[in-house]
Protein backbone atom coordinates (compact mmCIF):
# COMPACT_ATOMS: atom_id res chain seq x y z
CA UNK A 1 0.00 0.00 0.00
CA UNK A 2 1.13 3.52 -0.75
CA UNK A 3 0.82 5.73 2.23
CA UNK A 4 3.35 8.76 0.35
CA UNK A 5 1.72 11.62 0.86
CA UNK A 6 3.47 13.55 -1.66
CA UNK A 7 2.51 10.26 -4.33
CA UNK A 8 -0.69 10.83 -3.13
CA UNK A 9 -0.74 14.22 -3.75
CA UNK A 10 0.71 14.06 -7.20
CA UNK A 11 -1.76 11.18 -8.09
CA UNK A 12 -4.56 13.90 -7.59
CA UNK A 13 -3.13 16.19 -9.23
CA UNK A 14 -2.19 14.52 -12.69
CA UNK A 15 -4.97 12.33 -12.78
CA UNK A 16 -7.84 14.91 -11.21
CA UNK A 17 -6.42 18.66 -11.06
CA UNK A 18 -4.52 19.29 -14.06
CA UNK A 19 -6.49 18.70 -16.93
CA UNK A 20 -9.92 19.89 -15.30
CA UNK A 21 -9.31 22.74 -13.10
CA UNK A 22 -12.31 24.27 -13.34
CA UNK A 23 -14.23 21.17 -13.05
CA UNK A 24 -15.60 20.27 -9.44
CA UNK A 25 -14.69 16.63 -8.41
CA UNK A 26 -16.74 13.63 -6.86
CA UNK A 27 -14.84 13.35 -4.08
CA UNK A 28 -16.33 10.38 -2.90
CA UNK A 29 -15.78 9.22 -6.77
CA UNK A 30 -12.17 9.93 -6.42
CA UNK A 31 -11.84 8.80 -2.96
CA UNK A 32 -13.04 5.41 -4.27
CA UNK A 33 -10.64 5.63 -7.32
CA UNK A 34 -7.67 6.58 -5.20
CA UNK A 35 -8.33 3.39 -2.62
CA UNK A 36 -8.16 1.06 -6.33
CA UNK A 37 -5.08 2.49 -7.32
CA UNK A 38 -3.63 1.68 -3.59
CA UNK A 39 -4.06 4.61 -1.26
CA UNK A 40 -5.53 4.23 2.19
CA UNK A 41 -8.44 6.23 3.37
CA UNK A 42 -6.46 8.13 5.91
CA UNK A 43 -4.05 9.25 3.51
CA UNK A 44 -6.34 10.27 1.05
CA UNK A 45 -8.29 12.53 3.72
CA UNK A 46 -5.48 14.33 4.72
CA UNK A 47 -4.47 14.71 0.84
CA UNK A 48 -7.93 16.30 0.47
CA UNK A 49 -7.41 18.47 3.66
CA UNK A 50 -3.90 19.68 2.51
CA UNK A 51 -5.40 20.76 -1.09
CA UNK A 52 -8.02 22.39 0.79
CA UNK A 53 -6.47 24.06 2.77
CA UNK A 54 -3.93 25.88 0.24
CA UNK A 55 -7.15 28.32 -0.26
CA UNK A 56 -7.70 28.76 3.10
CA UNK A 57 -3.92 29.91 3.75
CA UNK A 58 -4.67 32.41 0.22
CA UNK A 59 -7.05 34.13 2.00
CA UNK A 60 -5.07 34.32 5.32
CA UNK A 61 -2.01 35.72 3.34
CA UNK A 62 -3.89 38.39 1.59
CA UNK A 63 -4.74 39.60 4.53
CA UNK A 64 -1.12 40.01 6.49
CA UNK A 65 0.20 43.63 5.43
CA UNK A 66 3.38 42.50 6.78
CA UNK A 67 4.00 40.55 4.00
CA UNK A 68 5.71 42.64 1.40
CA UNK A 69 8.40 41.97 -1.21
CA UNK A 70 10.87 43.29 0.84
CA UNK A 71 10.65 40.68 3.20
CA UNK A 72 13.98 39.07 4.30
CA UNK A 73 12.79 35.59 4.69
CA UNK A 74 14.55 33.45 7.95
CA UNK A 75 13.81 29.69 8.34
CA UNK A 76 12.63 28.81 11.93
CA UNK A 77 14.10 25.52 13.67
CA UNK A 78 11.75 23.67 12.65
CA UNK A 79 11.54 24.53 9.00
CA UNK A 80 15.48 24.16 8.49
CA UNK A 81 15.41 20.67 10.01
CA UNK A 82 12.43 19.70 7.36
CA UNK A 83 13.57 21.62 4.51
CA UNK A 84 17.34 21.21 3.83
CA UNK A 85 19.84 24.14 2.51
CA UNK A 86 19.14 22.46 -1.34
CA UNK A 87 14.99 23.09 -0.63
CA UNK A 88 16.13 26.66 1.27
CA UNK A 89 17.89 27.32 -2.12
CA UNK A 90 15.05 26.66 -4.42
CA UNK A 91 12.51 28.79 -2.47
CA UNK A 92 15.01 31.90 -2.68
CA UNK A 93 15.96 31.00 -6.36
CA UNK A 94 11.61 30.96 -6.84
CA UNK A 95 11.27 33.84 -5.50
CA UNK A 96 14.60 35.71 -6.63
CA UNK A 97 13.22 35.12 -10.08
CA UNK A 98 9.47 36.47 -9.64
CA UNK A 99 8.25 33.01 -10.26
CA UNK A 100 6.74 33.06 -6.14
CA UNK A 101 6.29 36.46 -4.64
CA UNK A 102 6.12 36.76 -0.81
CA UNK A 103 2.91 35.29 -0.23
CA UNK A 104 2.67 32.55 -2.06
CA UNK A 105 6.14 31.69 -0.86
CA UNK A 106 4.34 31.72 2.89
CA UNK A 107 2.12 29.84 1.41
CA UNK A 108 4.47 27.12 -0.01
CA UNK A 109 6.43 26.82 2.97
CA UNK A 110 3.49 26.58 5.27
CA UNK A 111 2.16 24.08 2.88
CA UNK A 112 4.97 22.10 3.22
CA UNK A 113 5.16 21.90 7.28
CA UNK A 114 1.54 20.78 7.14
CA UNK A 115 2.54 17.89 5.60
CA UNK A 116 3.57 14.80 7.55
CA UNK A 117 6.85 14.35 6.36
CA UNK A 118 9.96 14.50 8.47
CA UNK A 119 12.25 15.87 5.10
CA UNK A 120 11.33 17.39 2.04
CA UNK A 121 13.75 17.08 -0.91
CA UNK A 122 14.29 19.33 -3.48
CA UNK A 123 12.37 17.00 -6.15
CA UNK A 124 9.20 16.50 -3.72
CA UNK A 125 9.43 20.45 -3.07
CA UNK A 126 9.45 21.11 -6.69
CA UNK A 127 5.94 19.07 -7.28
CA UNK A 128 4.51 20.67 -4.09
CA UNK A 129 5.28 24.30 -5.71
CA UNK A 130 3.92 23.19 -8.67
CA UNK A 131 0.71 22.19 -6.90
CA UNK A 132 0.70 25.57 -4.73
CA UNK A 133 1.07 27.71 -7.34
CA UNK A 134 -1.71 25.63 -9.55
CA UNK A 135 -4.19 26.23 -6.42
CA UNK A 136 -3.94 29.93 -6.38
CA UNK A 137 -6.08 32.61 -8.38
CA UNK A 138 -3.84 34.84 -10.81
CA UNK A 139 -0.76 33.20 -10.53
CA UNK A 140 -1.40 30.82 -13.99
CA UNK A 141 2.03 32.40 -15.98
CA UNK A 142 4.15 31.76 -12.39
CA UNK A 143 3.01 28.10 -12.93
CA UNK A 144 3.48 27.90 -16.53
CA UNK A 145 6.95 29.40 -15.57
CA UNK A 146 7.76 26.68 -13.54
CA UNK A 147 6.08 24.30 -15.06
CA UNK A 148 8.63 24.96 -18.07
CA UNK A 149 11.52 25.60 -15.92
CA UNK A 150 10.89 22.01 -14.16
CA UNK A 151 10.21 20.02 -17.51
CA UNK A 152 12.48 21.83 -20.04
CA UNK A 153 15.62 22.50 -18.47
CA UNK A 154 18.06 21.24 -15.67
CA UNK A 155 18.61 24.40 -13.43
CA UNK A 156 21.45 24.81 -10.54
CA UNK A 157 18.96 26.78 -8.07
CA UNK A 158 21.32 28.96 -6.32
CA UNK A 159 20.17 32.30 -4.85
Amino acid sequence: MNENIIDLLLYLFEHYLYDNPEQAIDRSQVHNNLREAGFSSPAIDKAFDWLESLSSHYDTVQLNENITARSLRVFSDSEQEKLDRQCQDFIYYLENTGILDAARREILIDSVMMLEIEDINTEDLQWIALIVLFSQPGQEHAFATLESLLFDSPVNYEH
